[in-house]
């Protein structure tokens, strides 16, 4: 369905899975910035994962991403904040410099979407905790940054005054119904709504395994449920970015290049030739076929 006078974006959390190679990429061994030039032809957005856990990366890395998505004018870069800040709560200068020094390049450029920060379910609803929240705001003022929390205890009617004044912005998760995880909310905080998809397993959550956390592929209703959750956070803003992060087995390249078509009116879209392997029901909106470098027009 077509949304008012709203931008959507949707994309994945990372490129670099190796698990896409069998059901997204047209051949195996591409190196990273390859996997992101052809990622960007299918995509306009995406969640760099690899800023959570590397301190290296900085201003050169984010030039090398910028000119692998050339050939996309609409492409932009959502930032994870390294674990440093977000799982033991340390602020390193130098690491703060790098992220800096990513986002003001990517910014330059037209290409920064936001900054991410995903808490873990430990990071509840305490003082000190808040007291973090609003150094973070401080030390990237300036920046777009979006803020996962993931406890209940944050689910207080008081919370987007809080991150308002503290220049955050929440990000509305959708995840499994497990007791104390935050509910969706769709709060808005600006003019920018962020939307993360995690997938609805409650058995892998609870096992806390990664790939079974995120194994999980969204069926035809609860994509039209997602659908009116967008139309509700629509209605607050102007941008949306919607990132499916339910990547184990690719899963998320199927529910994505879904959400685009839905976002379209159900108009037909482009889909890989090896997506279309793996997933198959996703013939009834594509319209034409990636093979290698090859293009060619799909009967429909």
């Amino acid at each position: 369905m077509e949304k008012r006078a709203v931008t959507y974006t949707v994309g994945i959390g990372g490129w670099d899975h190796a698990a896409f190679d069998a059901c997204f990429y047209p051949k195996a061994n591409m190196d990273s910035l390859e996997r992101l030039s052809f990622y960007s032809r299918f995509f306009d957005t995406v969640e760099v994962r690899a800023t959570f856990w590397d301190e290296s990366l900085g201003e050169p890395d984010a030039q090398r991403w910028i000119d692998a998505v050339a050939g996309n004018k609409r492409f932009t870069f959502n930032l994870k904040l390294h674990s440093l800040f977000t799982h033991k709560k340390l602020f390193k200068p130098q690491v703060t410099r790098n992220i800096r020094g990513m986002l003001q390049e990517l910014a330059r450029a037209g290409r920064l979407g936001a900054l991410v920060a995903q808490f873990p379910y430990a990071f509840t609803n305490t003082s000190a905790n808040r007291f973090h929240l609003v150094k973070l705001g401080e030390i990237f003022r300036g920046f777009p940054v979006h803020v996962e929390l993931r406890h209940e205890s944050w689910n207080q009617p008081t919370l987007m005054n809080f991150l308002s004044e503290n220049l955050l912005a929440p990000i509305n998760a959708d995840l499994p119904r497990v007791k104390q995880l935050m509910p969706f909310l769709t709060g808005v905080v600006g003019d920018h709504a962020y939307l993360r998809l995690h997938g609805r397993n409650e058995k892998g959550w609870l096992l806390n395994g990664m790939e079974t956390r995120y194994d999980y592929l969204y069926n035809s209703k609860e994509l039209r449920e997602l659908d009116r959750r967008l139309d509700a956070l629509s209605g607050k803003c102007s941008r949306v970015t919607v990132i499916c992060n339910n990547t184990t087995h690719g899963k998320a390249v199927a529910n994505a290049l879904q959400i685009i078509s839905s976002l379209k009116e159900g108009k037909h879209v482009l889909v890989p030739q090896a997506t279309l392997n793996a997933f198959p029901h996703l013939q009834e909106i594509a319209s034409v076929v990636e093979s290698g470098s090859e293009l060619y027009k799909k009967v429909v």
